[in-house]
């Protein structure tokens, strides 16, 4: 059971929303705050088509998963269509709104994070291994490094976490560094409003980049390790590097993402946790061992959507896609 449902209905409420509940469920409904299912964009349509349908336009539906961490932000459009929001790209809209000096934020996360001008704070952001634990670390070395800052931080699920006091509107909001699902949903609505912009027009506005994520289940950890072993840097306090062409590194990249499956040359790759590879069309291909079950897990960014979603699939195709491939080669 939600245990926000009816608190979010309350704050909506008290800062002059109109609230519309439904869809509530007794049991445990699952919900990826990084990247929503096809089906659960057919039942979040069918929820904004009957709220149409009773109660004319809405602007919105949102939610949290189930103990309230990670929220979820649908923009509805005129026509009534949703538009599901990335929880990394979330952050992004409200970390510009509170007006973010210092931004921490996982290294998998969308790379819109650091395209974006942040309009009048124009923030630095420091990348972090994934896990909340790691973005704590990095905004409490931010805050202690400059008192000034206004920091905070967020997951690629939009779970948002905030490292120092924030000034807004004469009103000052106290340091929360655990993920908070309520802030970005108000925020971000906040946002939309003193624009005068919906949803879709709001994001519309960040660069344009586009992610992807998926997984091949029970692969070995061992097997995980030896895999992200072939794209080792020469050193291992090495975190990133740009790559030379004569390389061996650059030719063993090249070999397994090659042309035939769209990769251009690769530039550089960043191994603050796997092995993230950026190439020169713009493509990232990130590939991590799952920290606590016997997962290979591939993040993808590109200038496409299509573009995203087909470097995922060519990679955790069976039998014979990129992973499957580098797996034989251990």
């Amino acid at each position: 059971i939600n245990a926000e449902y009816g608190l979010l209905c309350e704050i909506f409420r008290d800062i002059g929303a109109e609230v519309f509940p439904a869809g509530r469920s007794d049991t445990f409904v699952p919900i990826d705050t990084e990247a929503v299912s096809d089906e659960r964009l057919v039942e979040l349509q069918a929820l904004a088509d009957a709220a149409v349908a009773e109660h004319g336009k809405i602007d919105a539906i949102v939610s949290t998963d189930g103990d309230s961490d990670r929220p979820m932000m649908v923009g509805v459009d005129s026509a009534g269509k949703v538009q599901f929001v990335g929880g990394d790209l979330l952050g992004i809209v409200v970390a510009e709104f509170l007006g973010a000096t210092r931004v921490a934020v996982p290294i998998s996360s969308n790379d819109a994070v650091d395209a974006h001008r942040y309009s009048d704070s124009g923030a630095t952001v420091c990348k972090t291994k994934i896990g909340s634990p790691y973005v704590v670390r990095a905004m409490l070395d931010a805050a202690n490094e400059d008192a000034t800052a206004v920091v905070v931080g967020w997951e690629a699920n939009g779970g948002f976490l905030t490292g120092s006091a924030v000034q807004r509107d004469s009103q000052s909001l106290a340091p929360l560094l655990t993920r908070d699902a309520a802030l970005p949903l108000i925020a971000c609505l906040r946002a939309c409003t003193e624009r005068m912009l919906t949803v879709g027009q709001l994001f519309a506005l960040l660069p344009p980049r586009f992610s992807k994520a998926d997984l091949i289940d029970n692969f070995a950890r061992t097997s995980s390790l030896a895999l992200l072993a072939l794209f080792a840097p020469p050193d291992s306090s090495i975190k990133e590097l740009v790559l030379e062409k004569d390389s061996a590194l650059f030719r063993s990249i090249c070999d397994s993402f090659g042309s035939g499956d769209g990769f251009d040359e690769p530039l550089r790759v960043n191994w603050i946790d796997g092995v993230r590879i950026y190439f020169n069309n713009g493509d990232i291909a990130h590939i991590r061992p799952s920290g606590n079950a016997p997962q290979l897990r591939i993040y993808a960014c590109a200038n496409s959507q299509e573009r995203a979603d087909d470097i995922v699939r060519r990679a955790v195709a069976e039998p014979k896609g990129i992973l499957r491939t580098l797996e034989a080669k251990i």
